[in-house]
């Protein structure tokens, strides 16, 4: 069965932050396939350019940090940014203080280090300061200032970060609206391959894609899932039986491919060894709580690796933010 991903998150919401930051046309992002979490950086993005001085970023921690970083430099323009009560739990200290440190001026309106937010727009020169982020409580605050112009040194390397420098590469070099299928996503037919017979058709999937979460075909070879890339996409299948009761792997460059591996491990009965796992305790839920009750927490991740995996789903509506067809695509391939 062929399956259409959605767009990357990753890539489409740096681009719309650049677009924005170059007073360009903003790229449509109405399609149906088109994550929730893109649509409301566009939204965000659209309301900020008219005026807007509050907005309810939901439980989209890209939105909050990369538009953190956007209001700062706004001069003249004060607007609040605000959540739901998950996103006032997600810490955004460090780069409020990096922000700060280059003379933004933000205010906590509840916690300290925690949205809401309440940013009054300043003139931020690039070249004036220098910003030294040591071991990022999320590296999305790197990306929010590199997409700024700003010069921020770390001691982190991520594949994340990497998009970002590929993103500004590329658009340095006219190329101001490009995607790639998300690899993220496809870690749930990863999953579902491992569980099930027969094969899937991945559209719109290649190697030389610059999303780090390509690694997710290297990590279910390990469960027998075979990946051949061809040339429209990928296609993957069991192709033979796990022998591994044991399996170890770091989640710190590939949080978002915790869910679907883990349940697949918990399906076959393979202890699985995870480290690099700190992070996801900040995510849209506490995802290694979540995992562990198989609730969903209104996390669309959790909610996927459920599903693929033929579990109950107690929040089948939260996929809208990363995958809206998901759900549909499922339903289809099991009739």
């Amino acid at each position: 069965m062929p399956v259409q991903l959605p767009i990357s998150k990753s890539i489409a919401n740096r681009l719309l932050v650049l677009q924005a930051l170059n007073g360009m046309p903003l790229t449509d992002m109405s399609g149906r396939d088109v994550p929730e979490d893109v649509k409301l950086m566009h939204d965000a993005l659209v309301a900020i350019g008219n005026g807007a001085t509050r907005l309810d970023l939901q439980n989209c921690g890209t939105a909050m940090r990369f538009l953190t970083a956007y209001c700062a430099q706004r001069e003249g323009q004060t607007v609040v940014l605000d959540g739901c009560e998950r996103m006032r739990q997600r810490p955004i200290g460090q780069l409020v203080e990096a922000l700060r440190a280059c003379g933004a001026e933000i205010q906590y309106l509840g916690e300290e280090g925690f949205p809401p937010l309440k940013i009054n727009g300043k003139r931020i020169e690039a070249g004036k300061c220098i910003i030294v982020l040591s071991q990022p409580v999320s590296t999305q605050f790197v990306s929010a200032l590199m997409l700024m112009g700003l010069d921020v040194r770390t001691d982190c390397s991520s594949p994340y970060i990497y998009i970002t420098r590929e993103v500004l590469r590329r658009w340095a070099a006219g190329e101001h609206d490009f995607t790639e299928r998300d690899w993220s996503a496809a870690a749930f037919w990863y999953e579902y391959a491992a569980l099930h017979e027969g094969e899937l058709f991945l559209e719109g999937l290649y190697q030389t894609d610059i999303q780090g979460d390509k690694i997710v075909a290297d990590i279910f070879r390990n469960f027998g899932v075979e990946t051949c890339f061809e040339e429209n996409g990928v296609r993957i299948g069991r192709k033979k039986a796990t022998g591994i009761t044991r399996y170890q792997q770091s989640f710190k460059n590939c949080p978002d491919l915790y869910p679907a591996v883990a349940i697949t491990c918990e399906r076959l009965s393979i202890v699985l060894d995870a480290s690099g796992i700190e992070s996801l305790q900040l995510k849209e839920s506490d995802r290694l709580l979540a995992v562990r009750e198989h609730r969903t927490y209104g996390d669309h991740r959790i909610a996927m690796a459920l599903l693929a995996a033929d579990l109950p789903c107690d929040d089948i509506a939260c996929i809208r933010k990363s995958y809206p067809t998901f759900y549909e695509q499922l339903c289809q391939l099991r009739r």
